[in-house]
């Protein structure tokens, strides 16, 4: 085998490695499909009947020798020679040289996950190494990112905006956030969508293990920042004017008050509402808020623990104010009702897997489906803190940013009524196309359960059409009334939607009770665009489906997302 060989000790000291920093407790394994369990021997037969090379580069190959040594001492020996000898230059001299050097490098920080990483990108159907303590918190996310097209043709100060960042994740997470914040940036901006108003206001949830980067999403913030200080502001200084004006009237005598009206304590205003407020507060606060706000919370358990408070599920809130539906709330103690009439709220959130089963631990109330999701799971080795990417201030640079969104948030406000957004009648009849095909495909592979979030994700992809039209002000000043969307902001808006429904696919799979129901998802992924019988009772044998389940499989696909004909079968291409 002619692989490079190294000195472990030399590239522990001199080194920064592409591996992954994890520290390992008690390991158990968890098959991602929720088959039976099966140990490591059964992913390198999954290999074996492949006759694949996973090891696509030395570094590859050299850490899935640290990973077998790390787990299993001398006896991985055995592991690592029959991952290798796939290698076209294998030598079993060379092997077992290579991993004498592994077993003498402890501490290398490679762990087992690296193997079922590397098997995972090889197309081999895996098993998730997990801690007992993490079971719930390390799931694997098969995601795409977000298409390059994307960026290319988004407007301007999103484009600056994300140019910032290098890594695709990075770029993802800020810019799912950044179109959540921004859309509650829009007044008097509406479209009419099932013959309804709705504003661009929209719920997105960032979603990966601990310490994966979702840390990006901090910056889509100062979008509102201006906004946010600007209003608490001013509404600080009505309070300090109402102190006055209190104390004056209660210095009044009690003739003069006769003749005087008791000031009235102002509302108490902002932009972002506190994720731990209590029910009553935050029915309180949009109320306050003429009806707007945005929750922004980067650890979402921070809502999830309030709503398992006695005093602070507004859950209902949520779910309602997502299609603009009133809500309302009697207070016993100051007798007083309160209604919240068309809420407009904008949710961002980020948080681990198991945060997303603590807010949302099933799809039954609803609130599952009226989230945009983000899902990855990060395998970017550990970067350099001292160097840049960019040599730019981030704070500074952000907070130009959001006075650009401030004014462009002022001038919405002083319109005298609102700007009507719409479609072209070409891009209606595409847009309806292309989600009659995904629901249809997703209550084929997933059924009745998912079909809420396509639905909702068509008004979604509507609002996230709404939001880069409405950017586009920004560099034309154009407030036409109706605004229309052009092709461009359509096509993106759709790409970016076609694109999320996958994360939120993965997310849905990851819920507890759910992994079975996605079985039939990931056969279909699995199968190759075109294919035959003996093909796809190979990948039902690879992935533990048994014969006549595949079959049966297979029989359904053909209602609608496979084309037959003889012993062919090719994958039907969807709209977009």
């Amino acid at each position: 085998m002619t692989k490079k060989e190294f000195n472990p000790n030399d590239w522990l000291k001199d080194k920064q490695p592409n591996i992954q920093f994890e520290t390992t407790t008690e390991n158990t394994v968890k098959e991602v499909n929720n088959q039976k369990d099966n140990d490591i021997e059964e992913i390198l037969q999954r290999v074996e009947a492949k006759s694949i090379d996973i090891a696509n580069a030395y570094s590859d190959w050299r850490d899935i020798g640290f990973a077998f040594a790390d787990e299993f001492g001398e006896s991985g020996r055995e592991y690592f020679h029959r991952i290798s000898r796939f290698y076209a230059d294998y030598s079993a001299a060379v092997c077992d040289k290579q991993y004498d050097k592994c077993l003498k490098a402890h501490g290398n920080g490679v762990t087992i996950k690296t193997f079922f990483h590397l098997a995972k990108s090889a197309g081999v159907n895996i098993k998730t190494t997990v801690s007992k303590e993490e079971s719930d918190e390390t799931r694997l996310y098969n995601t795409p990112p977000l298409p390059a097209e994307v960026y290319a043709n988004l407007p301007e100060i999103l484009k600056e905006s994300t140019d910032l960042f290098q890594d695709n994740i990075e770029k993802d997470v800020f810019l799912v956030g950044a179109i959540s914040v921004i859309g509650a940036c829009l007044p008097n901006i509406e479209g009419i969508y099932f013959n309804e108003p709705h504003s661009a206001h929209l719920y997105s949830f960032i979603t990966a293990p601990a310490g994966s980067g979702k840390s990006k999403l901090k910056w889509a913030k100062y979008f509102g920042s201006i906004i946010h200080e600007t209003i608490v502001e001013t509404s600080k200084k009505d309070k300090a004017c109402f102190e006055s004006e209190l104390e004056h009237y209660n210095n009044l005598s009690k003739k003069e008050r006769q003749d005087t009206e008791r000031p009235q304590e102002p509302p108490q205003k902002m932009f972002y509402i506190p994720a731990n407020s209590s029910s009553p507060a935050f029915i309180q606060a949009l109320s306050d808020n003429n009806f707007c706000g945005v929750i922004f919370e980067t650890e979402a358990d921070t809502l999830a623990n309030t709503f398992k408070q006695e005093w602070g599920n507004f859950s209902d809130v949520l779910r309602k104010a997502f299609h603009h539906e009133s809500t309302n709330m009697f207070r016993r103690k100051d007798n007083e009702y309160i209604e919240i009439k068309d809420p407009h709220l904008a949710i961002a959130l980020s948080g681990t897997p198991r945060q997303v089963h603590n807010l949302m631990p099933d799809v039954e109330n609803g609130l599952f489906s009226r989230f945009l999701y983000y899902a990855f799971e990060d395998h970017t080795e550990f970067k350099n803190p001292f160097k840049s990417f960019r040599p730019v201030n981030y704070l500074d640079f952000f907070t130009e940013k959001g006075n650009q969104i401030f004014e462009l948030y002022n001038q919405l406000n002083r319109l005298q009524n609102p700007i009507s957004f719409e479609l072209t009648e070409a891009q209606g009849d595409e847009f309806t196309k292309v989600f009659n095909e995904m629901l249809s495909r997703n209550k084929l592979l997933l059924g009745r359960d998912f079909e809420a979030n396509v639905k909702r994700l068509g008004l979604v992809t509507f609002r996230i059409a709404m939001i880069l039209t409405a950017l586009r002000i920004l560099e034309n000043g154009d407030l036409s009334n109706p605004l229309i969307c052009s092709d461009t902001d359509f096509n993106s808006a759709l790409k970016l939607a076609t694109t999320l429904e996958k994360h939120a696919i993965a997310v849905y799979q990851n819920l507890p009770n759910n992994e079975l129901k996605g079985i039939k998802q990931k056969y279909y992924e699995a199968l190759p665009e075109q294919f035959d019988r003996q093909t796809y009772l190979k990948v039902a044998e690879d992935m533990d489906i048994k014969p006549k389940t595949a079959e049966k499989y297979i029989t359904q696909f053909k209602k609608s997302l496979l084309t037959h004909e003889h012993n062919s079968y090719a994958k039907v291409k969807s709209g977009k």
